[in-house]
């Protein structure tokens, strides 16, 4: 399958550990990937709910002013997952790979189920993913509920399905990550007035919309760990852009 380059995406054949993948991010160039994420639209069974199938998602159920998103499915798989890609460089001291469809078959990597299913727990629930303080894991599971997401309204355009998608995938990819959900703000200064907080417990529609950025000065460790577990902190994996 072949890999874009850029953030999130580009290939470290190389690699010590085997091939595993690289942000590459304007000047700070290739740094090795500390977690792998696979975004899967083909169905299949999770570690959250091991007893059931989940199907795939079933595009033609999405529809935007011009038509289906069945129509443009292979570039929307693509948009989301650049999008994702470009959301979780915002996370400090992480550089996260994001690919479709696939991953290193030698290295752990976490997974993202995009289906068209419902969520057992609550109509409301449009997407759940593994809470693992600290990222002492690999290889979470998360999963985005297709038919929850229908409820959202719309119709929406194509753009702006490709942003309510990748942000849930991002949002739930943070659980896996360790990050915790984030308090609301009042502040509005600098890069905090271009984004909306990624990690929230709830969003608003107009949130949905809106482009979402890790704001949080949370670290994805614990209180009561972090003094044990302090992580080195590389300069900024990727600056934040307008």
């Amino acid at each position: 399958m072949a890999v874009i380059v850029g953030c999130g995406n580009a290939p470290l054949v190389n690699a010590v550990r085997g091939p595993l993948f690289v942000a590459d991010c304007s000047e700070l160039g290739d740094v090795e990937a500390s977690d792998v994420v696979v975004l899967d639209w083909t169905g299949g069974v999770s570690s959250i709910y091991p007893d059931d199938e989940l199907p795939p998602l079933d595009f033609s159920n999405f529809t935007t002013p011009e038509g289906s998103l069945a129509d443009v499915e292979g570039a929307f798989k693509a948009a989301v997952r650049d999008r994702v890609a470009e959301t979780l460089c915002g996370f400090p001291g992480l550089a996260v790979a994001v690919r479709e469809g696939e991953g290193p078959s030698d290295s752990p990597l976490s997974t993202v189920y995009i289906t068209f299913s419902r969520s057992p727990n609550s109509r409301s629930q449009i997407g759940e993913g593994q809470y693992d303080p600290c990222n002492e894991q690999h290889d979470n599971d998360a999963i985005i509920f297709g038919e929850d997401l229908m409820q959202l309204g719309g119709p929406y355009t194509y753009d702006e399905w490709v942003l309510i998608v990748s942000n849930v995938v991002a949002h739930e990819t943070g659980h896996m990550l360790g990050f915790p959900h984030a308090a609301r703000t009042d502040d509005n200064s600098g890069e905090r007035a271009l984004f909306v907080e990624l990690m929230l417990a709830t969003h608003t529609l107009d949130e949905m919309l809106s482009e979402q950025r890790f704001l949080s000065p949370d670290t994805n460790c614990p209180a009561d760990a972090a003094a044990a577990r302090q992580r080195v902190e590389p300069p900024s994996i990727c600056e934040i852009r307008n």
